[in-house]
């Protein structure tokens, strides 16, 4: 989908909506033909889109809740998402044949972002095999450069796979004394740039439905 040109107002809500930490758009992990697909809710993209840091650039303007889902309705007709079923306290998601806006509904992304991101980290990952190839060559000083990075970024990992227990040992101690779920640094692990990672800090799960008193 990220080969395909899109209108620039319609490019400016999918960059901000996929953008995790700018839109703060809640996702949540569903399974979809056996494969692992993150889904979100429409009427949390339409608050995403009502929200001050949309507001913040030059975007289309959407002053109420009925621009905003008319603006959701053009990414399902360019493809950008799908609609998809689930039922309540489910994972399995399945493509529904009617593909038409509802808040209620949930959506999964089929756009993969920008092509040049990819093709910078490929860039990157070969840089980095033929500095390594050449690793005899270098000098005395850069091989003891080398050496010191590589702890660093040894370092850095294990800090991650820490963080990441951590935050595991968090949400399980929350949903056990007060049922309900919160991620520290919720994008950690999103597919998103190493600074957005980090942001935002905190991020709560939705409340669990109260059941309605019997009359």
């Amino acid at each position: 989908m990220s080969a395909t040109k899109l209108p620039a107002d319609i490019q400016q809500i999918v960059d901000y909506l996929y953008s995790k930490s700018e839109s703060q758009l809640r996702i949540r992990e569903g399974i979809l033909n056996g494969k692992r697909a993150d889904y979100f809710k429409g009427k949390h993209a339409v608050n995403a889109l009502l929200r001050e840091p949309y507001k913040k650039k030059q975007r289309p303007s959407i002053p109420d809740r009925e621009t905003g889902e008319r603006y959701m309705s053009q990414l399902l007709t360019h493809g950008v998402i799908v609609r998809v079923h689930k039922e309540p306290k489910q994972t399995q998601l399945q493509l529904v044949n009617e593909q038409v806006f509802d808040p209620e509904g949930y959506y999964i992304w089929l756009y993969q972002g920008s092509p040049l991101t990819g093709i910078l980290i490929a860039a990157g990952v070969l840089l980095v095999i033929f500095a390594g190839v050449l690793f005899p060559l270098w000098p005395p000083f850069m091989r003891q450069g080398g050496y010191y990075v590589s702890l660093l970024l040894m370092g850095f990992l294990g800090f991650l796979m820490a963080l990441g227990v951590i935050r595991i040992v968090i949400w399980l101690g929350l949903k056990i004394t007060i049922g309900r779920g919160g991620w520290l640094f919720p994008n950690l692990f999103a597919d998103v740039g190493v600074i957005e990672s980090f942001f935002p800090l905190w991020i709560w799960e939705d409340e669990p439905r109260k059941k309605k008193k019997k009359q």
